[in-house]
């Protein structure tokens, strides 16, 4: 090879719109071939394997692919000859600016494009013709098959198959024929336990994350559950068996000089819903109660405790959240979060609380309120953490089974053992723990008369998030409506409740 060699690159790169069969590597083996053969018979020798540039990413725009943007800055900054490509399409099937890009880059360093068929001359304007002509018919090209991707994709998706990259959280893809479905994997029992944290112990999202990061579970993509990831699970209808597409779409904007793209949330009137082929995680009902709570939970700071016991139950006539307030100087009150929007008055936390407690015991003294559902909820945990433990245990026995039978290394039989030993020791202190909490604070009955738990309820020993729960078990909502037309907004005035039971 002469030295003039040294100054000639070589471009390679594949598709999704290529017809050409065969996976990426196998694309660009062969185009690497046809070029090296090229360059060995017309340029005096191989092009040297450091002047090589190998897209190996999925990108429609120079921005998306890297390997093009050094090549690109190389030929503007080295003297170089030419670049070999196997057709001019492969610098670039992207719109009239990336046209414009790759062409002024070539004409103005005097950098040949180099094919089998022709070589591009971009300072020589019959050939500079040409060049666009060929880049604008990859770019139709690439349209056209884009648009029958897309029906292919939706086509597919009302069938009912998994077509997205990866499996959500709890499920694996499986191959199901031509086309590819979901399979619960060993992390859907970590689901079901999400949402009945949720559902039925009424954890907030932060707690769930907190739990779970105690308990040493391993999320999806990251080191630490976090409140985003849960909420995504708990939202997600794939987990009743449904496939939802067009939830994200890429979005393109122009801003500051730039294309820039997101994927923001699509309005629910564009998403596409339908049956799945696979296995449901969790129960429709159970969906439709996780979907029921948001907006309703009670918020609060994660650095104090709650001290609203009534907080997530009652609203105000409007339909907002009637929230606690504690003025300085002043006794705790309770007043609409959109007070100046509907003229609902403030009114003390403490009349407010003993007209509730009034009514409760002059409409109902002789009701039981249904605390069996928290005490079943508060086994929900235990039984999962026993049930992993057991998994865990019968994964010990295979693994011991593999190193008898020669399967595994002792070494590698040593990692994967030592790993399981940890994950155990983790779930069964925690367990543990778990049981000793199954000993609550209120007396343990099946249940207890409505009475009994409203003088529980007056208790000030108990937390306010312990007397919430209590509430829930037999208070659906209550609606509070206080309006006057004195303008003082701490000015006392009459209210009602309407209290809605289970």
């Amino acid at each position: 090879m002469d030295k003039q060699n040294v100054r000639y690159m070589m471009y390679l790169r594949k598709s999704r719109a290529d017809a050409e069969s065969g996976s990426v590597e196998e694309v660009l083996s062969r185009h690497y071939d046809i070029l090296q053969r090229f360059a060995a018979e017309k340029l005096g020798g191989a092009v040297k394997e450091d002047m090589i540039f190998r897209e190996i990413v999925s990108g429609e725009t120079i921005d998306d692919r890297p390997e093009m943007k050094k090549l690109l800055r190389r030929i503007s900054s080295e003297d170089i000859t030419g670049v070999l490509a196997v057709d001019p399409q492969r610098l670039s099937r992207g719109d009239l600016s990336d046209c414009g890009t790759v062409i002024r880059s070539f004409r103005y360093t005097g950098t040949l494009v180099i094919t089998p068929q022709k070589t591009f001359d971009l300072q020589d304007k019959f050939d500079r013709k040409l060049f666009e002509m060929e880049l604008m018919r990859g770019n139709d090209y690439l349209e056209y098959v884009r648009e029958i991707m897309h029906r292919g994709r939706i086509a597919s998706v009302n069938q009912g198959n998994h077509i997205a990259s990866s499996a959500p959280f709890g499920y694996r893809k499986v191959r199901d024929g031509k086309t590819h479905t979901l399979s619960p994997g060993s992390d859907a029992g970590i689901v079901r336990l999400i949402f009945e944290l949720w559902t039925k112990e009424k954890l907030s999202i932060s707690a769930i994350a907190d739990r779970l990061n105690e308990l040493h579970i391993s999320p999806p993509k990251a080191e630490m559950w976090c409140s985003q990831s849960i909420r995504s699970i708990l939202r997600n209808p794939v987990y009743t068996g449904k496939i939802r597409w067009n939830y994200r779409r890429s979005v393109k904007k122009f801003m500051d000089g730039c294309v820039i793209s997101s994927r923001p949330v699509s309005p629910e009137n564009e998403w596409i819903l339908t049956d799945g082929k696979h296995e449901a995680i969790i129960s429709a009902e159970m969906f439709s109660d996780s979907l029921a709570r948001f907006g309703t939970s009670p918020r609060t700071k994660r650095a104090s405790a709650p001290v609203n016991p009534f907080a997530g139950l009652i609203r105000c006539s409007c339909g907002s959240a009637m929230v606690y307030q504690k003025p300085k100087n002043s006794s705790p009150r309770l007043h609409c979060i959109s007070q100046k929007k509907c003229g609902s008055r403030s009114t003390l936390y403490s009349a407010a609380e003993k007209a509730i407690l009034d009514a409760l015991k002059a409409v109902l003294p002789d009701i039981c309120a249904a605390l069996t559902k928290s005490s079943r909820s508060s086994d929900t945990l235990a039984d999962t953490l026993r049930k992993e433990i057991t998994s865990l245990h019968t994964r010990q026995e295979k693994l011991c089974s593999l190193l008898e039978q020669g399967v595994y290394s002792e070494e590698l039989f040593r990692k994967r053992n030592t790993a399981l030993e940890a994950r155990l020791t983790a779930l069964t202190a925690a367990l543990s723990d778990e049981e000793e909490k199954l000993s609550p604070a209120l007396p343990e009955k099946q249940s207890f008369s409505l009475h009994e738990a409203l003088c529980l309820f007056q208790d000030k020993n108990i937390p306010a998030d312990a007397k919430n729960l209590l509430l829930r078990s037999f208070v659906k909502k209550i609606v509070y409506s206080c309006h006057s037309d004195h303008h003082d907004k701490w000015h006392s005035a009459p209210f009602s409740l309407d209290i809605y039971l289970l």
